[in-house]
């Protein structure tokens, strides 16, 4: 009893000192300047080989990193117009475990191979989290209010990965794949993405942010990790009036194709719709801060970013700025998406919480993901009766394994940050598979 007594005299010790441990906010903006920070045009405006590749990674922890992994080990086997792939992917989307190996990819170009494998892949990255969390050395700072689970996350991603890295880092490799990190604003259920263009509005310079901290918002699932807090500035740099500006001085907004965007009402009201939300999550006096959670609540895939851009804009904004920029268009969709075999319907027994948690978040997720293949398949058939040239569509998904054996395997892996070794060759295994397999793939890669 006399132990015990110390004990919790001991935690309110600690929990006391903890009050000191404060969010640290990213650094403000005064004023928008588009030729400055990390934005997508600088993908966009690479002229490298007249092809613009795009990988999106999905969700799916460590399984998902793996796969996608295994995807890019077999796109440095082939060749295409004298290189490997690896080497020409212009732009990589990451949601949630996804996001691990997009960002890194992204730092490390062409090194991600071996790298990725020996650093992440190849350790127990969950075991060294979950090291931390029970540590005494870090009750203090989990007991404070403003330092979480997630913010452990970010530490370890750090150590393992990204050694304090920041976006400015970035900018400095223009060979490298630019790279779309995605999380959700938990209030408001929008896409929060860590580029600058996104960040203008809320007047944060992202160039100061760590990527770690990025990746760990993305990765941040509910319940599991706490939320990474991001303070908002907006409403104090003008962007609303500079974006405006932007745009009016923007060669793709001449006043031709302004007028026949405006006789769309659909695209008038999408664009409504889009600034009205901008404008709300952008509201630094209402909403002073973000609270970001796992990306893969609002878009598992990374295909829906595409798709939103395309109805927001309209498809002839879209395609006349990109038509006198690119030959070809690839996108491949690396979808990790897993379907484990549960038995809880065989009984009247109340589920698990467990199992509870798991419908709760992945059901949604899975049948969301399904809608977002359709329709960009739809994208994908429009642009191609309407465009000289060629939008190819690659969906590299596990579920499209023809071994069924495999796929039942693979289908049946876990979503955790940590996988034994011989999952990961499972998951390999299957990318190399399903890459060699594509006939969608061979057809976008044609000379």
């Amino acid at each position: 009893m006399l132990k015990n007594f110390f004990l919790l005299l001991f935690v309110i010790f600690l929990s006391a000192c903890s009050s000191g441990i404060l969010y640290q906010e990213n650094p403000t903006l005064d004023t928008v300047d588009f030729s400055q920070g990390y934005r997508l045009e600088q993908a966009l405006n690479r002229d490298l080989d007249g092809d613009l590749i795009i990988v999106l990674f999905s969700g799916g922890g460590t399984r998902a990193a793996a796969f996608g992994y295994g995807v890019l080990e077999e796109l440095a086997s082939m060749q295409y117009r004298g290189r490997n792939v690896l080497e020409q992917i212009d732009l990589v989307y990451g949601i949630s475990g996804g996001s691990v190996l997009a960002a890194y990819f992204a730092l490390n170009g062409t090194r991600v191979i071996p790298s990725f494998e020996e650093n992440f892949l190849s350790k127990n990255f969950q075991k060294l989290l979950i090291d931390e969390v029970f540590s005494w050395a870090n009750l203090p700072r989990l007991s404070s209010p403003q330092f979480g689970r997630g913010d452990l996350l970010q530490e370890q991603f750090n150590r393992a990965l990204f050694n304090g890295a920041k976006f400015r880092d970035l900018s400095k490799f223009p060979r490298k794949p630019f790279a779309v990190i995605s999380a959700t604003d938990m209030a408001s259920g929008e896409k929060v993405n860590f580029i600058q263009d996104f960040f203008d509005a809320l007047c944060l310079d992202l160039d100061q942010m760590e990527i770690s901290r990025a990746v760990a918002a993305s990765s941040a699932v509910p319940l599991v990790f706490a939320p990474l807090t991001l303070n908002n500035n907006g409403g104090n740099c003008g962007f609303l009036y500079a974006k405006q500006q932007h745009l009016a001085n923007s060669d793709i907004f001449s006043n031709t194709r302004q007028n026949s965007l405006v006789n769309n009402n659909e695209q008038v009201i999408t664009q409504q719709e889009a600034k009205q939300a901008l404008e709300a999550l952008s509201n630094s006096q209402k909403h002073p801060y973000l609270h970001l959670i796992d990306g893969g609540i609002a878009d598992n895939l990374g295909l829906l970013g595409i798709i939103e851009l395309y109805d927001l804009l309209g498809k002839e904004l879209v395609n006349n700025n990109l038509v006198h920029r690119y030959k070809r268009i690839i996108v491949i969709s690396v979808n990790a998406q897993n379907k484990m075999n549960s038995d809880f319907d065989q009984s009247a027994n109340i589920p698990s919480w467990t199992a509870v948690a798991n419908s709760v978040i992945n059901v949604p997720i899975d049948r969301n993901s399904q809608n977002t293949v359709r329709r960009f398949r739809e994208l994908t058939h429009s642009w191609n009766q309407n465009n000289d040239i060629p939008l190819h569509f690659v969906s590299i998904s596990l579920a499209d394994l023809n071994d069924e054996k495999l796929r039942e395997r693979v289908l049946n892996i876990s979503t955790s940050f940590y996988l034994p070794q011989d999952d990961i060759y499972a998951l390999k295994t299957a990318a190399k598979i399903l890459i060699r397999n594509s006939k969608e793939l061979k057809e976008a890669l044609k000379e």
